[in-house]
């Protein structure tokens, strides 16, 4: 019998496709529209080389200090969250003011996603990424969910706690450990009707989660959130979740930025505090106008 040699393969990698014009984008979304009984959420990278990771576990040490960082912040601007009922809005609000967070910002609108995979202080000649994620609709939570409530008290606990039930294998395991009662504990405090049934599955998810649109940022920017469990980064069809991605050359940037400005995409429009829109306004300026008899 014979021996056959198989021919090595000449195809090259699949490139991810390009986003170098508005109309490029608007190209991609018609052909990635979503299936019947999911949706789309957008996320944009200033880098393509990051990773789907929030920001909380991007250092070790930010993971160690959790609880002591939402604890501070409340015990130092207690008035700021005096509307908040539920340990998720508390995040929400710690993710409005650049503190680490187990959230991840998504977008229901791909052109902010765009504008985030272009803007840049710290990442000016690098390429960008542009990424689309399709989810099922039933697997969508909203802000009040009990599945996020037991994922978003995991901030509450100490790392000790919640290495703890990294170790567990079921949810009744769970149930009975030092570490599950006292997570029981935070979310009965905001949800009194609450039964003992957390799930362990739960607390190894990735949810997509709708928030309230209380905060006028995530109003302009048609926000929502991943929330990340005891896992730290998200990969395609983790949770059930499909992700694409596309690339947006470091070359194309500024012509993208100033085509989202054209349809009022930008710093001002996104980000509706008012020290947002004087700096949108002083960018507008061209250097060297000024004009010394107007002094």
């Amino acid at each position: 019998m014979g021996l056959t040699i198989k021919k090595k393969s000449t195809s090259r990698p699949t490139l991810p496709p390009r986003i170098e014009t508005l109309s490029g984008l608007f190209d991609l979304l018609a052909v990635a529209r979503p299936v019947s009984g999911q949706l789309n959420f957008y996320r944009g990278h200033r880098n393509k080389d990051f990773a789907l990771t929030p920001s909380l576990f991007r250092k070790p040490a930010y993971r160690r200090v959790e609880k002591s960082i939402l604890r501070e912040l409340i015990a130092i601007q207690p008035n700021e969250f005096r509307d908040d009922k539920t340990s998720f809005e508390q995040l929400v609000r710690m993710q409005h003011y650049g503190l680490p967070t187990r959230l991840l910002d998504i977008t229901f609108n791909p052109l902010v996603g765009l504008y985030f995979a272009c803007v840049s202080d710290t990442d000016k000649g690098k390429d960008g990424e542009f990424i689309t994620f399709a989810s099922r609709k039933a697997s969508i939570r909203y802000f009040d969910s009990d599945a996020i409530s037991c994922v978003a008290n995991l901030s509450n606990l100490t790392a000790r706690q919640r290495n703890e039930i990294r170790t567990l294998s079921d949810s009744e395991s769970l149930r009975e450990s030092d570490a599950g009662l006292r997570l029981l504990q935070f979310i009965k405090a905001e949800k009194p009707y609450f039964l003992p049934k957390i799930e362990l599955s739960d607390l190894k998810s990735i949810f997509v989660v709708r928030p309230r649109q209380t905060n006028r940022r995530i109003l302009a920017q048609q926000g929502a959130f991943f929330i990340f469990g005891l896992r730290t980064e998200l990969r395609d069809n983790d949770s059930g979740i499909q992700i694409t991605r596309s690339l947006v050359p470091a070359g194309a940037k500024s012509r993208l930025l100033a085509e989202l400005d054209a349809i009022n995409i930008n710093a001002s429009s996104l980000f509706p505090e008012i020290e947002s829109a004087a700096k949108y306004i002083m960018s507008k300026i061209p250097p060297g106008t000024e004009d010394e008899k107007d002094y």
